[in-house]
């Protein structure tokens, strides 16, 4: 038994539930999205994004619970290095010194840490090599982001988590160093890990004019990754790859995809289309991106079509504007969405504002009413729910409600049914009434 500061001994199964229970929701197995305290946008279009300080807020309690007493100290170890975020070199050499000083004896801290975040900016630069080793640590990593800033040979990186690894999420500083690795590569890749669940990564995959690969060739059978869920594709060349290299039915739990052009600018339509062709028939979710300053929604048509010919059961569209001033999603837009197709079988819009500019909350605030406030229901006309992929403080979003209500009427917005407006974590921030949309009063 443990006791308590104030109080009767309590059994050590009820402590080992109440102090994770205390230090907070575990996010390390089912990955939400990312506290990210970088500069980049390119992360908050790829993840949804956290409140900031919602890392940070548990960390604390975690190293007051192990500060308390020898047994606490025993129970919250764990619990420390569950979730370990890092966002400067010098933290993630201390980490690596304190694993690394450790005795191989069965003891080593790195055996708790189930999600790692290197979320590291262009000037605080991350060796690489000091990340992997730290991954070779981490025997139970089951989540990994991590955002680099030069270019690499990606291999290494890849193969240094275990094969219980469920989400990789890699990103870079810059495009134009994208680094590149063999299609046989990511064969191995996916192979060596079976419990991959959601994946994106920058690489250029190569060798796609090879008559034939020799992982597939040794397989009699058809290759099949059922664990994975979420795929973001980061450069074309990775559609290029599963959809003329990969049969269909290869990724026969693949629900969730994603196109990303934050940036640079990548028309995504062949390769989209190829993809989508050979995989496209399970996706229920699928996220494109447009350019706020430049109003032609041409291309994001185009790419409605696709999903309206070859993904039956998508039901769900991730919208991000990449937004780099303050009223080019208001001017010009409303004319535009004349030119998109209808799509009646998309009931939930996500939105996501790419803006690497503001970091004021209240002009993101604003940025975020534009865009649910634009004539959705002109393309979607059976939509239900308008989800905002950040999780927002309800009472600073509310303030700017008057910038919904005058955008909803001029000129009029029409719905055929009511919709819900929330946030990444399901907060209602409104609600757009059916018929002339006003914001119901709550």
């Amino acid at each position: 038994m443990l006791s308590s500061l104030n109080g009767p001994d309590l059994p050590t199964e009820l402590w080992n539930q109440i102090l994770p229970l205390a230090a907070g929701a575990n996010d390390s197995i089912e990955f939400r999205g990312i506290d990210d305290t970088g500069p980049m946008c390119c992360s908050s279009c790829t993840l949804p994004v956290f409140k900031p300080g919602t890392a940070r807020e548990p960390l604390n309690t975690k190293r007051s619970m192990v500060l308390v007493n020898h047994e606490w100290n025993t129970i919250a170890t764990p619990i420390l290095y569950e979730h370990l975020t890092i966002s400067r070199g010098v933290e993630l050499n201390q980490l690596s010194a304190t694993l690394t000083s450790e005795d191989d004896d069965g003891l080593s801290l790195g055996r708790f840490v189930k999600r790692l975040d290197l979320t590291n900016n262009a000037a605080d630069r991350i060796p690489i090599g000091v990340a992997i080793e730290l991954c070779q640590k981490m025997v139970n990593l089951v989540t990994f982001f991590v955002r680099l800033e030069v270019n690499i040979n990606p291999v290494p990186l890849l193969a240094a988590p275990g094969p219980q690894l469920r989400h990789l999420h890699i990103q870079v500083h810059d495009e134009s160093l994208a680094s590149s690795m063999s299609f046989d590569n990511l064969l191995e890749f996916l192979t060596a890990h079976p419990n991959l669940t959601s994946v994106s990564f920058p690489f250029v995959i190569t060798g796609l004019d090879e008559a034939s690969h020799e992982l597939l060739a040794k397989n009699s059978k058809t290759p099949r990754w059922p664990s994975i869920h979420k795929w973001t594709f980061q450069h074309p060349t990775q559609t290029s790859a599963l959809a003329l290299h990969v049969p269909p039915g290869a990724f026969p739990s693949l629900t969730e995809i994603g196109f990303d052009q934050c940036t640079h600018a990548i028309i995504w339509s062949e390769e989209m289309k190829g993809f989508l062709v050979a995989h496209g028939g399970s996706l229920l979710t699928i996220g494109l991106w447009v350019r706020g300053e430049y109003p032609d929604l041409s291309e994001l048509s185009r790419s409605f079509q696709l999903i309206s010919d070859f993904c039956p059961r998508t039901n769900g569209v991730d919208i991000s504007i990449i937004s780099h001033g303050r009223h080019e999603i208001v001017t010009g837009w409303t004319a535009s969405f004349d030119q998109v197709i209808r799509m009646p079988q998309i009931t939930t819009l996500g939105l996501r504002i790419c803006s690497p500019r503001y970091s004021d909350e209240r002009i993101v605030c604003l940025l975020i009413h534009c865009a649910v406030a634009l004539p959705w229901p002109k393309v979607f006309p059976k939509l239900e729910r308008i989800r905002v992929l950040e999780e927002l403080d309800i009472d600073r979003y509310r303030i700017h409600d008057d910038a919904t209500r005058r955008r909803l009427t001029s000129p009029a917005r029409w719905a055929t049914r009511p919709i819900r407006v929330e946030d990444l974590s399901g907060t209602i921030l409104g609600e757009l009434s059916k018929g002339l949309c006003t914001l119901v009063e709550r």
